[in-house]
C-alpha cells in the first residue's frame, strides 16, 4: 500500500476506514476508495496532497466538508466524518454517488426538450438551496453533476472543491474550471475579484449546462471570442419561453441574470404549462434517442424580446435568506436584515 500512498500517509488506513483502491489526484488531493472497518458501508475519503499540506488549499479542504455538511441538501453528498492525518493533512470521508454525469448524457447530442427542462429545474434547486445557505459553488460543469437512480434525489453534485462562502475572502483560490462554463465575474482574477462574485456566477454555469443540453453545444468557445448565438436560432422546437430563460442566465452584466430561484419557479411553470413536455420529465434513464421536437408556440414573442410574469428587480450583490440558528452554548439568535430592521 505503500506505493499507492505518498510517504506522508504510509499505511494503509485512513480514520475508521480501510483503504481498498486509488481513485486518482484531484486538484489539490488524492481520492480513494475506502471501507469502514466496523460498519457495512463503502466511502470516499478526500486527502490533501502532500505538496499542499500547509496553506490554503488545505484550509479549502477542509472547508469543502464543512460546506457539504453545511448544505444539507439530497443532491450533495452525506459527509460521514473528517480529521487529519499524523502529517497534519486533512481529510474527509463522504458518500460515494454512482451513475453517469451530464457530460456522459450531453455527449451525443441534444437531449429531448422534456427531460432537460426536467434536469435544470432540478439543479436550480440544488443551488437554491444552497445560496440560502451562503454557499456558492462557483464550479459547476456537465462533469460535476451525476444522475442517480438509488438516491432521494435524482442528481447529485458530489464536488464542491472550489466553493466558498459568501464572505469569503480573496484569500479563497480562484477557481481553474472549464472557461466556457466560467462566469465573466470569475475570469478576471486580479486583486478586486472576490467583491464581484456572488450566487449569480453559479446561474452562469447553468445556463451554459441548459445551453449545452438543448443545443448540444457549448455557449462560448474557451477565449469567448465568437459572437453568442441566441438559443432558439439553434434549436426552433424549444418553447420560446425556455429559450429566452437561457440566454437571460448568460447574460455577461451579473445583474442581469435571475437568482437559482427564479429559475427553479420558472422552470416549474413552464412543465405546468407545457404537458407534453412532463411526459418525458423523468431523469432517471436520461434518453438521448428520444425526439427533441416540441412544437413551439406560435403566439411566443421572438428570441430577441423578453416578456416575463412580473418585472424582474436587480438585485443587490447578495440576498441569502438567514434562518435562525440555536446553539446550546449561547443564547444570540441570527437574524435577518429584515427582523433588525423591525427591532
Amino acid at each position: 500500500m505503500r506505493t499507492v500512498l505518498d510517504e506522508g500517509l504510509g499505511r494503509d488506513r485512513i480514520g475508521n476506514y480501510r483503504i481498498e483502491h486509488e481513485l486518482g489526484p484531484t486538484g489539490s488531493g488524492i481520492l480513494f476508495q475506502v471501507r469502514h472497518q466496523v460498519l457495512p458501508r463503502r466511502a470516499i475519503v478526500k486527502v490533501v496532497h502532500a505538496a499542499f499540506a500547509s496553506g490554503t488549499y488545505a484550509v479549502q479542504t477542509l472547508r469543502e466538508a464543512c460546506i457539504l455538511e453545511a448544505v444539507g441538501h439530497p443532491g450533495v453528498p452525506i459527509v460521514y466524518e473528517s480529521g487529519l492525518l499524523p502529517d497534519r493533512r486533512p481529510w474527509f470521508a463522504f458518500e460515494v454517488i454512482t451513475g453517469p454525469t451530464l457530460e456522459e448524457v450531453f455527449a451525443p447530442g441534444p437531449v429531448a426538450i422534456g427531460k432537460l427542462v426536467r434536469t435544470i429545474r432540478d439543479v436550480a434547486e440544488i443551488l437554491e438551496h444552497a445560496h440560502a445557505r451562503g454557499v456558492i459553488h462557483r464550479g459547476l460543469r456537465p462533469e460535476r453533476v451525476i444522475v442517480t437512480r438509488r438516491r432521494r434525489f435524482p442528481l447529485c453534485i458530489p464536488d464542491w472543491s472550489e466553493a466558498i462562502a459568501h464572505d469569503a475572502s480573496e484569500s479563497s483560490p480562484p477557481p481553474d474550471g472549464t472557461w466556457g462554463y466560467v462566469a465573466p465575474e470569475l475570469r478576471h482574477q486580479d486583486s478586486g475579484w472576490a467583491e464581484r462574485v456572488d450566487d449569480r456566477a453559479d446561474v452562469f454555469a447553468l445556463g451554459a449546462i441548459a445551453y449545452r443540453g438543448l443545443t448540444g453545444m457549448p455557449p462560448f468557445d474557451a477565449d469567448c471570442d465568437a459572437p453568442y448565438i441566441p438559443a432558439r436560432e439553434l434549436c426552433r422546437a424549444a418553447p420560446g419561453r425556455l429559450a429566452m430563460l437561457v440566454d437571460s442566465l448568460l447574460s455577461f452584466d451579473r445583474f442581469d441574470r435571475p437568482s437559482a430561484r427564479e429559475v427553479r419557479s420558472d422552470l416549474d411553470a413552464l412543465l405546468s404549462g407545457h404537458p407534453e413536455l412532463q411526459q418525458h420529465a423523468a431523469l432517471g434513464e436520461p434518453a438521448i434517442d428520444e425526439p427533441s421536437a416540441v412544437a413551439p408556440d406560435p403566439a411566443d414573442p421572438t428570441p430577441h424580446v423578453v416578456v416575463l410574469d412580473r418585472a424582474r428587480r436587480r438585485r443587490p450583490r447578495w440576498t441569502p435568506s438567514v434562518h435562525r440558528v440555536h446553539y446550546p452554548d449561547t443564547t444570540d439568535d441570527a437574524f435577518t436584515d429584515e427582523d433588525r430592521t423591525r427591532r
